[in-house]
């Protein structure tokens, strides 16, 4: 979903979702879909919240020296910026030690300007541009979804 896309459909929608689930994290934060998508009072529910396991995400230096300073690791210091930013979060993990460290991100609250320094991690790019030309295309050639 692009601020392109949602205009373009969900404009038209009678009832309008409560949520929007995309692709959401320090390094694409989604700003212009999410200026979009407030004047629906639609929430947006992160995916890849953690950059799906991005390693330059997990080490950015930025996001390390906050974890430091606040005595958390790299994930809790992304999910709780996300979660302040107003963001759906619902990490997913299979190891017990991140699902205790994932739950464990509302006992401090990170400062306006530690917010302001991981706004500037936005690149504005994501994993995937459904706007890529030529994309839609292919996905009908690779699907029958008509008769």
């Amino acid at each position: 979903m692009t601020p392109k896309y949602y205009t373009e459909f969900v404009s038209q929608f009678k009832t309008k979702p409560a949520v929007n689930q995309v692709e959401a994290n320090p390094f694409f934060q989604q700003k212009e879909l999410r200026q979009v998508m407030a004047k629906d009072g639609v929430v947006l529910e992160a995916y890849f919240l953690l950059g799906h396991g991005n390693p330059t995400l997990l080490t950015n230096p930025t996001i390390l020296a906050l974890a430091e300073k606040y005595g958390k690791n790299a994930g809790q210091i992304i999910l709780r910026f996300e979660n302040q930013e107003g963001f759906v979060v619902l990490p997913k993990s299979t190891n017990p030690v991140r699902i205790a460290g994932n739950i464990d991100i509302f006992d401090f609250k990170l400062t306006e300007n530690a917010m302001t320094v991981l706004r500037t991690l936005d690149t504005g790019k994501g994993s995937h541009d459904p706007e890529t030309p030529g994309l839609g295309k292919r996905l009908m050639a690779a699907y029958k979804i008509h008769d």
